[in-house]
């Protein structure tokens, strides 16, 4: 492992500043200064704040199966130690591992690509839970114990059986998810008369969640419409002990902070903690009315939704919402980890979409950024066999604070139009028996997964669901072909029309609710286009042919 450690080092982007232990990630901003082989990692709201570890915020890791498998990352204090022994050479780090029986590597060393360089493997028995590991250099060869190390290097997924050369990646279903917090070395000796800490840290009398004596920084969301801050207060470790106190000053509004000065008891050695304050953003406007069309729907305020007998969060957290305040949750929000799913396993409720051609959904977020991509996943009842349809939507920033309202053309036949990627085996999957709908927030390149995302309007339509009486006697289109406008008149109220072009991606949307239409074909290439045309009684498909 000496020689990969090496060359693996150089490869990776090095971002130094001061740290030291412990390591905790609740300011929101610390993070490691390195990573390498193709790792991903941020510091983000804990996506399961309960049992060992109820923080507000912890490391989120990502060693997908595309990593190398010795991928890792680290942090550096270049000419500091940031690891003495003489302080003890025992370590604990709280650790929410993908799956059981994987292991993870804590690594001391001189440098970037200097040895000596010392490591323990624990391996993780227990997985989607937080649990405390404990890694003990005291029975290392070679160490006296009073060494200091300005590099720590954290690797998981770590194979040591690859150390000896045959592998390369992590390898199919092997990667994942994981979530580090609370890096701590065990045996520091503190002297009470030097002991500048807090025991506690209340918000109108409630320890801040989250609180360590070690941690320093608290980032407190109010909610929406909270205009004073609550009351900050904090009790020194060696409270009564000769002269230690604690000077609060309150913040003074929303947002703001409030800080603790705690002097020690010797009067000398003092340090601050800072409580920040910002209010949680207003919620959405309730989201768009869908037309009254046959449907196949998940989530919706208008249709009957079919039954969804489970909902699975992968790693972050879910809330219904109830925006337009008709007692009936429409909405979703998703925050942190990496997405969610409608499961239909559960007493295999699978759901037939075949008669379907096109998925909606309506999503919002206030803070949206160019590039950030939301993954939609249709998945049947084997999905190690057939894997999933996959379609691909990117926002823009101007899509911020607004309602955007996605139509997907669903596979039909070897057509796989908006789901047109294909995981796992590469064929198609079987969408008369539809098992999964997948939400992915978390993808390179894009910050979706670190923001809050709503949902409503699931719902799948068009096809062969359309109202059959909405038929081509009812409504006349010309000229067909034309050079530069489709005339739409019908006997009934149109109230909307969607061409797409035929690779399925929609070029032209209209909302006449009118019994009559112009389509505005002067700016569209020469070539067919499906028209949906969505009536009163229903909805119908038809080619355009423009010249």
């Amino acid at each position: 492992m000496k020689k990969i450690t090496f060359l693996i080092f150089l490869l990776g982007t090095i971002l130094t500043f001061g740290q030291s232990l412990p390591i905790d990630f609740e300011d929101g901003t610390t993070a490691p200064q390195f990573q390498f082989g193709n790792l991903g990692f941020g510091n983000i709201v804990n996506p399961d704040q309960s049992g060992i570890n109820t923080s507000t915020r912890v490391l989120e890791v990502n060693k997908p199966d595309t990593a190398d498998w010795f991928a890792g990352f680290g942090f550096e204090t270049p000419g500091l130690p940031l690891i003495d022994l003489a302080n003890g050479t025992e370590f604990t780090m709280k650790v929410w591992a993908p799956f059981a029986g994987q292991s993870i590597r804590f690594q001391i060393q001189n440098g970037l690509n200097m040895e000596p360089t010392y490591n323990r493997d624990v391996v993780i028995n227990t997985a989607n839970t937080w649990v405390e590991v404990t890694f003990d250099f005291s029975t290392q060869p070679g160490l006296t114990g009073t060494e200091q190390y300005p590099v720590l290097v954290i690797q998981p997924n770590y194979d040591p059986g690859c150390e000896g050369g045959g592998c390369s990646t992590v390898g199919a279903g092997n990667g994942g998810i994981w979530y580090i917090d609370d890096i701590v070395q065990v045996g520091t000796v503190v002297d009470p008369n030097e002991d500048a800490t807090l025991s506690d840290l209340t918000l109108d009398g409630v320890t801040v969640t989250g609180f360590s004596s070690n941690t320093l920084t608290y980032n407190v969301e109010l909610p929406n419409g909270t205009l004073t801050p609550p009351t900050v207060a904090g009790v020194a470790t060696q409270a009564g002990n000769g002269s230690s106190n604690v000077n609060v000053t309150q913040a003074p509004g929303i947002p703001g902070s409030a800080t603790l000065d705690v002097t020690a008891p010797n009067g000398v050695d003092m340090q601050t903690y800072t409580v920040n304050f910002t209010e949680a953003p207003a919620l959405p406007p309730a989201a768009p009315t869908p037309p009254s069309v046959p449907a196949i729907s998940i989530l919706s305020d208008v249709f009957t939704d079919v039954t969804v007998p489970q909902v699975d969060v992968f790693g972050g957290t879910l809330t219904n919402f109830d925006l337009n305040t008709d007692g009936n949750e429409e909405a979703r929000m998703i925050t942190g980890g990496s997405g969610f799913q409608f499961n239909f396993f559960p007493g295999n409720s699978f759901i037939d979409i075949t008669p379907a051609a096109f998925l909606h959904l309506d999503v919002y977020c206030d803070n949206l950024a160019d590039n950030d991509i939301l993954r939609i996943r249709l998945l049947d009842t084997d999905p190690g066999a057939n894997g999933a349809n996959i379609a691909r939507y990117e926002f823009s920033a101007a899509q911020s604070g607004t309602w955007v309202s996605i139509d997907l053309q669903i596979p039909s036949g070897m057509n796989l139009n908006d789901f047109g990627d294909i995981d796992s085996a590469g064929s198609p999957v079987d969408l008369s028996n539809l098992s999964l709908i997948q939400f992915n927030t978390l993808d390179l390149g894009s910050t979706l997964a670190s923001k809050e995302v709503y949902l409503s309007n699931v719902y799948f339509y068009g096809g062969t669901l359309s109202n059959p009486e909405f038929g081509l006697s009812e409504f006349k289109v010309f000229p067909n072909p034309t050079n530069n406008v489709w005339n739409i008149s019908s006997a009934n109220l149109i109230n909307d029309v969607a061409v797409f072009d035929i690779l399925g991606k929609q070029v032209i949307s209209l909302s006449p609710n009118s019994n009559e239409a112009v389509i505005d074909a002067s700016s569209l290439k020469t070539g067919v286009y499906m028209a949906r045309i969505e009536g009163v009684n229903g909805s119908k498909t038809i080619k355009l042919v423009k010249n």
